[in-house]
């Protein structure tokens, strides 16, 4: 009995993560995310007096998904190729939210000792032209050949909440 609470317990010690490309590669915990749809620009409506950063609107299965284009958020040039940019749908309350990156990249399993505390030099909470302004933690992952690669959390709660009080005043 004891042998399976541990192996419980080290089950709870590890969050299942999206890797996605956005210039940079950043990691969200894939609960954050409801699906991974492409980017298909023809089904994209957009109406006019939209801040530059939203693509518009789409309509996913009868319901109404908001497209962000993080890129244009954060002050990035467009992507040159954009083949394979992908829309990850978040939702907010009763709202839905498209986030569209450049790509994802993987699905992968990190234990909570590969978890840290972003160094305060990476973290910009004030910075609003910043992808770090999302961000809090880091997961260090061990790459091909034992190489380590550290990537960045991206919080969508913190992104959508900061845009729910930005939105309003834009539209005005």
């Amino acid at each position: 009995m004891a042998k399976i609470e541990r192996r419980e317990a080290a089950r709870g010690q590890r969050k299942v993560y999206i890797t996605f490309a956005l210039e940079n590669s950043y990691a969200v915990e894939i609960k954050q995310v409801r699906e991974i749809i492409d980017l298909t620009v023809g089904e994209i409506t957009c109406p006019p007096g939209l801040p530059a950063f939203m693509r518009g609107m789409l309509n996913l299965r009868k319901q109404m998904v908001t497209v962000i284009d993080l890129r244009g958020l954060y002050g990035m040039p467009p992507l040159e190729d954009a083949s394979q940019s992908k829309i990850l749908v978040v939702e907010r309350g009763d709202e839905c939210y498209g986030l569209l990156v450049d790509a994802v990249e993987n699905i992968m399993t990190i234990a909570d000792n590969k978890r840290f505390g972003a160094p305060k030099m990476m973290r910009n909470p004030n910075s609003q032209g910043d992808p770090r302004s999302e961000m809090d933690e880091v997961i260090d992952i061990e790459g091909e050949g034992g190489a380590h690669q550290t990537l960045s959390v991206f919080e969508c709660a913190r992104l959508l909440e900061r845009l729910a009080k930005e939105i309003p005043a834009l539209a005005a």
